[in-house]
């Protein structure tokens, strides 16, 4: 009597004893061996995250270079990794794939292959569209499905149901409506700016332009105006904070290299510094705009 052997579900199981080997014998204190270990918890909460990655790596969306039978199966061979398409249906021949591989293996999928800035370039010039843009929304794309993973069977935060993660609400509010419609569009395109890494100095300028705007907003005396601003931005709380911010504000922006280029300016070159000013002043418009539709 012939006995049927499923290879795969061997493979399968090797993948898989291959996987408890690392996770067991992982440095703590490597970098690499702490990434795959997120990896690797992302695939064990997630059954669903190798279908997930395979419609990535397909480009079965708006965010990844679209890859027929020929370029799927160059794209394993590219990785040192010996699949060749079978003609199946491309998503679930992928899906399969990549359950063969160990963390290792898809691991070096991710750092060599998903994100390979050849291919987006080659995608982004023939799609013409903007390669910085499509690179960084293909980044944001991959990391939702990695958090969404390591946090598939976590309650949902009441924060950010209650609208009270701060920063994601300044961001994302696009309904903030003033009788300034130049206003509105430094403010607009400073948020847009502030995901493009590359553009982020140019965020903080428009925001920074934004805030001088919103200083005449009630009077082209801008110092009149301002008094009229921090007092009704400052009602029912502390005039002399407020007032202390904007000053404090308005010298950072003078005495930095963001309203003013000149040599004598200091640079803010470091991503966390500018996102520690961008969301300062961003908070303090906020406060303003609220104000000025309360009045």
């Amino acid at each position: 009597m012939a006995i049927e052997i499923n290879s795969s579900g061997f493979e399968q199981a090797q993948v898989l004893l291959s996987d408890i080997i690392f996770k067991l014998k992982s440095d703590k204190k490597s970098e690499s061996d702490l990434q795959k270990l997120k990896l690797l918890q992302a695939r064990h909460n997630n059954p669903e995250f190798e279908m997930e990655i395979a419609e990535l790596i397909c480009g079965d969306n708006n965010s990844f270079p679209y890859r027929s039978s020929f370029f799927l199966t160059k794209f394993f061979k590219d990785l040192g990794l010996q699949f060749e398409h079978d003609g199946s249906t491309r998503r679930f021949w992928v899906r399969d794939t990549l359950l063969l591989l160990n963390i290792h293996d898809l691991s070096l999928v991710f750092r060599k292959g998903l994100f390979n800035k050849r291919d987006f370039r080659k995608y982004t010039k023939e799609q013409k569209l903007d390669f910085d843009t499509e690179y960084q929304k293909a980044i944001k794309e991959f990391k939702e499905i990695l958090n969404d993973s390591l946090h598939i069977d976590d309650g949902m935060d009441l924060s950010y149901l209650l609208d009270l993660n701060v920063n994601v609400e300044l961001l994302f509010d696009r309904k903030t409506k003033t009788n300034d419609q130049e206003l509105d569009s430094l403010i607009n395109e400073a948020k847009d700016r502030f995901f493009i890494p590359k553009d982020k100095q140019i965020a903080l300028e428009k925001l920074w332009d934004a805030f001088e705007r919103i200083k005449t907003y009630f009077d082209s005396n801008k110092k009149k105006s301002s008094s009229e601003l921090v007092s009704i931005a400052s009602d029912g709380f502390n005039f002399e904070f407020i007032e202390n911010e904007f000053k404090l504000l308005t010298k950072i922006g003078n005495d930095y290299r963001i309203r003013h280029h000149e040599t004598n300016k200091i640079e803010v070159s470091k991503s966390k510094h500018i996102d520690y000013l961008f969301f300062r002043m961003l908070s303090l418009i906020d406060l303003c705009i609220k104000s000025i539709n309360e009045k």
